[in-house]
């Protein structure tokens, strides 16, 4: 049986320093790191979320907590800035529209990445919930509903 030799590459430090594994997973960052949310009242009857990042199973519960304080009679979910929206995610968008329905408030989605508008599709969210592609389109309609 022949033993294995590490994968080496030559370097300014010597030819036989050994390159780390690429297999090894790498710590993930922190789900402030990977998702940033911004609450921003528009005006007294509307407020703005703004999400820019990843919404996951490890992010989910930030976007939870950013929505579940008290809401104002519209709110807009500002998602263009989302480049993945996982289906913990879209859990938590249906229930705070869900809510709004409850509630009797009005509720949207902004959204123009391909990964989360093919999932809102998938999942049959769009037909719930009105998306929009500009969030300017969605501050003139969603009050309005």
């Amino acid at each position: 049986m022949t033993e294995r030799i590490p994968y080496t590459r030559s370097s300014r430090d010597g030819p036989f320093r050994t390159v780390l594994d690429p297999a090894v997973p790498r710590p993930r960052p922190s789900a402030e790191n990977l998702l940033r949310i911004q609450r921003i009242p528009w005006n007294d009857d509307l407020l703005v979320v703004a999400a820019a990042g990843e919404i996951d199973l490890a992010t989910a519960g930030r976007l939870e907590r950013a929505l579940r304080a008290p809401l104002p009679a519209a709110t807009v979910l500002d998602l263009s800035k989302v480049g993945f929206l996982g289906v913990a995610g879209l859990r938590v968008i249906e229930s705070v529209a869900a809510r709004a329905r409850a509630e009797r408030r009005a509720t949207g989605v902004v959204a123009d990445t391909r990964p989360v508008l093919r999932l809102l599709h998938l999942f049959g969210a769009d037909t719930k919930i009105p998306v929009y592609r500009h969030l300017d389109h969605a501050i003139l309609e969603v009050p309005n509903r």
